[in-house]
């Protein structure tokens, strides 16, 4: 596997290619001669120690921060992959299906069989993405052979196939902003709805981020439980007793307070969207999540497997076949919508 990363991409496409590239793949004319009106003829200044220097005419790659700009990137990429598909050799899946490229957004993953494919196809992706003006940037692009854990998009890929250091990884990023936010927590000025909107938006994503993939076990799910937990009693404060005194929140006390689907319920909806999402795929997503290797498991109590929590999750909600519910919209909607009310193994 080789992970590639391009230097400068969005600066350094060649617009000429990238006009002759839309006519090619059926853009009308007319909307490739609007793009063009939009993107020719734009300038730029350089801020150097609080002055900016004369105006100057940019004619390569393409604005930062246009909303145009990542769907013309996009066209630009497809059309280096589509010609370095053509001629690579990657691995197998089935009798008449082959992967050969993992891309997402400027993320490429050459995949092959052996190392001599691997140098081929990496010739013709620097050759063919120099045409366009893209350039492979040598001391970030990795070449990955065997080893027991590596970072894809974010999230971890180990030997294993647990998500343990992966929760712990995301609970201390999560932590890291809760006290990076914690006068506002703490703020006698917000209000409580303001404070768990915070949560909500700011430090839970960071918790539940590629989530869909987790096949989690009980301790994750109570590691998760706990977090969550500890910023809402910091949301809605301690309680007065009997006696006047004050005292800690219980469970209960705060799941009827928050009166929302908890962290662990959210995290297995999302599961289970992106299995009916894979169940309803026809091309090499679907077929590589329902391949089986011809290998045995070891003997022992086999390790839980993500197809196996998703299995325990559906039999919970009452439905025994998952990939029947992903074909019908109104059920899979209802599937989603339930997992929320789950609460974990």
């Amino acid at each position: 596997m080789l992970f590639v990363d391009f230097k400068a991409a969005y600066d350094s496409i060649d617009r000429n290619k990238l006009w002759n590239v839309m006519a090619r793949i059926g853009i009308p004319e007319k909307l490739i001669r609007m793009i063009k009106t939009c993107v020719q003829g734009s300038k730029c200044k350089v801020n150097f120690g609080g002055d900016y220097s004369n105006e100057f005419l940019v004619s390569t790659g393409l604005r930062q921060g246009d909303a145009l700009s990542p769907a013309l990137f996009n066209i630009a990429l497809e059309s280096v992959v589509r010609q370095v598909l053509c001629k690579a050799k990657g691995i197998k899946i089935s009798d008449n299906q082959q992967l050969a490229i993992v891309a997402y957004a400027d993320d490429l993953v050459l995949t092959t069989e052996n190392e001599e494919s691997l140098k081929q196809s990496a010739k013709e992706l620097i050759r063919i993405g120099a045409e366009i003006g893209l350039s492979v940037n040598e001391e970030k692009t990795k070449y990955l052979i065997l080893v027991e854990h590596f970072k894809y998009l974010g999230a971890w890929v180990n030997e294993n196939a647990n998500s343990h250091e992966e929760i712990k990884e995301r609970l201390i990023a999560a932590n890291r902003c809760y006290f990076g936010l914690s006068t506002l927590f703490k703020s006698k000025l917000l209000s409580r709805r303001s404070k768990i909107t915070l949560y909500k938006v700011l430090i839970r994503p960071i918790v539940l981020y590629a989530c869909e993939k987790w096949a989690t076990t009980k301790t994750d799910e109570n590691k998760l439980g706990v977090f969550e937990r500890k910023i809402l009693r910091q949301i809605y404060g301690p309680k007065k007793n009997n006696v006047g005194e004050f005292e800690v929140r219980t469970n209960e006390e705060l799941r009827s307070l928050f009166g929302e689907a908890n962290i662990i319920g959210i995290m297995q909806s999302y599961r289970l969207r992106w299995a009916i999402h894979v169940w309803r795929s026809e091309g090499i997503l679907g077929n590589i999540t329902r391949w089986r290797p011809s290998t045995k498991r070891p003997r022992g109590r086999p390790r839980q497997r993500w197809a196996d929590r998703i299995k325990e999750d559906l039999r919970i909600i009452g439905i025994e076949n998952g990939e029947e519910v992903s074909r019908d919209r109104e059920k899979r909607r209802d599937v989603v919508d339930a997992a929320m009310d789950l609460n974990g193994l």
